[in-house]
């Protein structure tokens, strides 16, 4: 159990940031507009939620870093070992996955919770970069990096430990209509990360996803409560073939990635194993 205790604090690290963001938000908000306190309707101002998401993103990111020793960050953004033609097969697959759970998502009336601050910081530079950009890194590092890694690191068996981090993942958004989704994309960010040891494809991806959603809020402007991805593509029968041709190519596509793509040695071996193992070799060359 003790391989886990780390993850399950980092968890709590990020989720007691998010609340003290949440509570920073109102305080800020009560002094630009004290009146909204005692009507009770604080206006959600989109720059300043978008500031306070960088702000927390970056405490939490510190801490699992500096505080916990959850990171690697040289190695975690070390592009050197990747291959980009199977990096293309991998973002290729994520992809097709994403389309999917789209049409997916469509088909089931789950309540958004965060539909109205999306559609907020969908029109405002801060809160662009806090979704799009800074958001989807901050991820990257806490649950691919911080938990899933340090999991690895320490010897949990892979498929646990990446289908652990992505439940993790998708909880932690709080957000009915995201956990589903969000679950299934931390999976397949989960195993591109096992299999590269770093975060520099499974950012790509995420940024990529982030930034769709945002471009789709400011193309669709107001239509977007009621746009149907199912609808603009022909109906359900339609969908429900898109659906099973997108799985099939993502499930094809990973496992082409999953065959090429020789996981870091770190992941196999226990790094006090490796440690002991490099200063043999270097006895030896001396």
């Amino acid at each position: 159990m003790k391989q886990f205790t780390k993850p399950i604090l980092a968890v709590g690290v990020f989720l007691l940031f998010q609340t003290l963001g949440g509570i920073l938000l109102i305080i800020v908000q009560s002094l630009i507009n004290p009146e909204s306190v005692h009507t009770g309707e604080l206006a959600m101002n989109s720059t300043t939620l978008g500031f306070i998401l960088i702000l927390t993103g970056a405490c939490t990111v510190l801490t699992c870093w500096l505080v916990m020793k959850m990171i690697k960050m040289r190695q975690t953004f070390d592009a050197s070992r990747i291959d980009w033609g199977m990096a293309c097969v991998a973002i290729l697959a994520a992809i097709a996955g994403i389309f999917a759970c789209d049409l997916l998502s469509d088909q089931f009336d789950l309540p958004n919770l965060m539909e109205e601050q999306m559609k907020g910081m969908a029109h405002n530079f801060w809160g662009i970069l806090a979704v799009a950009v800074i958001g989807p890194i901050v991820e990257e590092l806490v649950f691919r990096e911080a938990i899933l890694g340090h999991m690895l690191r320490k010897g949990v068996e892979p498929w646990t430990a990446m289908i652990a981090s992505a439940i993790l993942f998708g909880i932690i958004h709080l957000n009915p209509a995201q956990i589903p989704f969000a679950t299934i994309m931390g999976l397949l960010l989960a195993i591109i990360y096992y299999k590269t040891g770093n975060i520099v494809i499974t950012s790509i991806i995420h940024i990529l996803n982030n930034s769709l959603a945002i471009w789709e809020m400011n193309l669709l402007g107001d239509e977007v409560d009621t746009f149907s991805f199912t609808e603009w593509i022909g109906g359900k029968y339609v969908a429900g073939v898109a659906i099973i041709l997108g799985i099939a190519f993502c499930i094809i596509l990973m496992q082409q990635y999953w065959k090429k793509v020789q996981e870091p040695v770190y992941f196999i071996k226990p790094i006090e194993d490796l440690t002991g193992e490099v200063q043999e070799e270097e006895k030896k060359i001396q």
